[in-house]
Parts: C-alpha cells; structure tokens; sequence
C-alpha cells in the first residue's frame, strides 16, 4: 500500500514538473511571437497589433543606425516629438494613420519605461501630452504641416519625424539627420495587401524602438 502511495505521489510531482515546463516553454514561444501573426508582437506583457506586415518592416533599410533612433526618440531629454508632412489631399489620409501609429506605439512604449499610470492634457499650441507618474514625466507629439523643411527646427529636446509618400520619396526607407528622423514611402498601393510603403517605414521606427526596451 505504501509503494502505491508513493508511486501515485511520484507520478504527481512529475506531472506538476512538466506542467510547468510546459507552461514556461508556451511562454517563451508567446514572448518570441511564435503564436503570433505578421501584424502582432508581444510587448510590455500584450499583444500588439500592427498597420504593416512586421516581416516586411523588418527589412526596410535604416540610415545611418538604428541606434540613433532610440537615442534621438527615447533620450531624457526629449520634451515633444513632432510629427511633420506635406499636406496633400491624395495622401493627407496615410499621414493621419501613421501620425496616429507613432503616437500611439511611443505612448505605449513610454508606459513601458517611464510609468505606468498616464493622464493627458493638451497645450495651447495643440500639443497632445501625456504625463507619466510617479515621477511626472512628460511626453507630448504635435502634428506640423509644413510647405518646406526649412520650416523645421528638430533639436534634442524636440526631435521631429517627418513622414514622406509618394509625392516626395524616391525610396522605402528610415533615415536619421541629426535631430530629423524620415520616414519614406514609395508607394502608397494597397493592391492585394492592407498597408502601404510608409506603414512599413513607420513600424520599422517602433519596431527598433520595442527591441529595445523589451523586458
């Protein structure tokens, strides 16, 4: 009787082991977006869905490093991040999409690793900010239609992502000037897919971004 009982209470402990491994390697393939479709990634403990196909992001090109965009975006320093175009009645539809994308991925990614409590407020210029405790951070993202890009003043503390379509780019591409950060898109085709060129140069921004600050 005590064998049985000791063989049942065996069995059990190996079957509490390999319940466990097998819940620690489901998590690990979830973390590592096995399960996951080429428009999703896990990030800061959820599912994050995407405009673009994350497989074709992932190879559009960065000029000059992709550590320049963490540096430029994610600093300190950073105060307000604008979000600049060329206003255009074809195109102004894919710029609103992608300025609403960077905006939400950042504040997302901010929630990450600035707080996790947010209020918002907005400032007289038509910034929308987002104060993040406990330590009251502030990131705000203004949206700037420009005529030129001498209009243009990035600095550290206000670095801008100039968002370019097929008006203006040559390329499908992320390039970063300074405190410029842009965007192309060569084409804005939607034929046999749901995403354009520029979706897939603005995630390859967040994605470099989540890489990065993953936990």
């Amino acid at each position: 009787m005590k064998k049985d009982e000791s063989k049942r209470s065996n069995n059990s402990f190996i079957l509490i082991v390999l319940v466990i491994v097998a819940a620690i390697v489901l998590l690990i393939a979830w973390r590592a977006n096995l399960f996951l479709s080429n428009y999703q990634k896990y990030y800061a403990g959820d599912v994050r869905n995407f405009r673009g196909d994350l497989t074709k992001a992932e190879s559009v090109p960065v000029y000059s490093d992709q550590t320049s965009i963490r540096d430029l975006l994610l600093g300190p320093e950073v105060y307000r991040i604008q979000i600049a175009f060329f206003p255009n009645d074809t195109e102004n539809s894919f710029y609103l999409a992608s300025s609403f994308e960077i905006t939400n991925k950042l504040g997302i990614i901010f929630r990450n690793i600035l707080g996790t409590e947010v209020s918002t407020f907005y400032t007289e210029d038509g910034s929308s900010c987002m104060v993040f405790y406990p330590n009251e951070y502030i990131r705000c993202f203004k949206s700037v239609p420009i005529n030129s890009t001498d209009e243009l003043f990035p600095t550290q503390i206000e670095p801008a992502i100039l968002l370019l379509g097929p008006s203006h780019a040559n390329k499908t591409a992320v390039t970063i000037e300074n405190y410029l950060i842009t965007a192309e898109g060569q084409s804005f085709e939607e034929i046999d897919r749901t995403y354009t060129d520029l979706d897939l140069a603005v995630d390859k921004i967040i994605l470099v971004l989540m890489d990065y600050t993953s936990i």
